[in-house]
């Protein structure tokens, strides 16, 4: 997301966009030996290694996964992982598994699980069209959110995305790649859980809700945003949205959170959960502040993202 965060809660309209690495979802169908039907769930990061390897039985009972968690050879993942797969995998129609059959479900990401590049949503995502499920509705079920990250997996394409009565919307938005060609994304590897940081600030967005003035500013604000076409305004306007947001909400500004001063035509805003996974900056940013950009890995923005 590139601005409309957490605001995005409340009916402002964000601005989202895909980038070029995702996450892949096979799935294989077999004769259960023994007569026993299963379903293993297996996801893979980056690099080809497990980081959770799950076994059901079918059918998919009411046990408390949490607790009594079964795995295939001792890789299995959290209680709350193997959880929020139970109820995935609960969400699909009884008529997806075939008495008979059982299911080998494996995920492989092309992205670092610590860059915060969105494994759940795109986990929804393939799930969802593989299940011939709403995928907005699973998301609310399973995480809660917006569900603009889940919305740009399925298009595929930049969006303009905002909630109406409380249900998703998006249309067409795209950036013309020229405008951002000396923008970088820097990866902090903290990922930061943006459901938690969204109910940490749920309170305060209802009072903003409430507040016909501050409600409007954001929404000029983001407005500006979307429809600027020169770099200078563009990057105004994002500087200005966090810093709108960051007074709201009571959150620091990556200026505030490193201890650095901002720069004459810099840019440098959060993206991701406020507060962690990812910075963005331009290079008059970076050049004054290379010693601190350092210390982590950077990626230019038009070649993570999609043009």
């Amino acid at each position: 997301m590139l601005c409309g965060e957490y605001a995005v809660t409340i009916g402002v309209e964000a601005l989202a966009v895909p980038v070029s690495v995702g996450q892949w979802m096979h799935v294989w169908e077999f004769d259960s030996p023994g007569g026993s039907d299963r379903i293993i769930w297996e996801a893979k990061d980056s690099e080809g290694v497990n980081w959770l390897n799950e076994s059901f039985s079918l059918p998919l009972g009411d046990v408390d996964v949490a607790v009594s968690a079964e795995n295939t050879n001792g890789m299995s993942g959290s209680g709350g992982e193997r959880e929020t797969v139970f109820r995935m995998l609960r969400a699909a129609s009884s008529s997806t598994w075939k008495s008979g059959k059982s299911y080998r479900i494996e995920t492989q990401l092309e992205f670092d699980r610590n860059s915060g590049l969105g494994s759940s949503s795109t986990m929804v995502a393939n799930f969802a069209r593989f299940a011939q499920l709403d995928a907005q509705t699973l998301q609310r079920n399973l995480l809660g959110g917006s569900g603009y990250d889940v919305a740009v997996a399925e298009v595929g394409k930049g969006l303009v995305f905002w909630r109406e009565d409380d249900e998703p919307q998006w249309g067409p938005w795209s950036l013309n790649p020229a405008l951002p060609q000396d923008w970088k994304v820097v990866f902090l590897d903290s990922k930061q859980n943006s459901r938690s940081s969204l109910g940490g600030v749920k309170a305060r967005l209802e009072e903003i809700q409430n507040d016909d003035f501050m409600l409007h500013q954001l929404q000029q604000v983001a407005g500006a945003v979307k429809m600027a076409q020169q770099i200078t305004m563009l990057e105004a306007g994002l500087e200005m949205w966090q810093a709108l947001l960051s007074m709201s909400l009571g959150l620091e500004t990556p200026y505030q959170h490193f201890g650095i001063q901002p720069v004459k035509g810099g840019l440098c805003k959060w993206l991701g959960a406020w507060g962690g996974d990812m910075l963005l900056v331009n290079e008059t940013f970076a050049a004054a502040h290379a010693e601190t950009l350092s210390n982590y890995k950077s990626t230019p923005w038009n070649q993570l993202v999609k043009p």
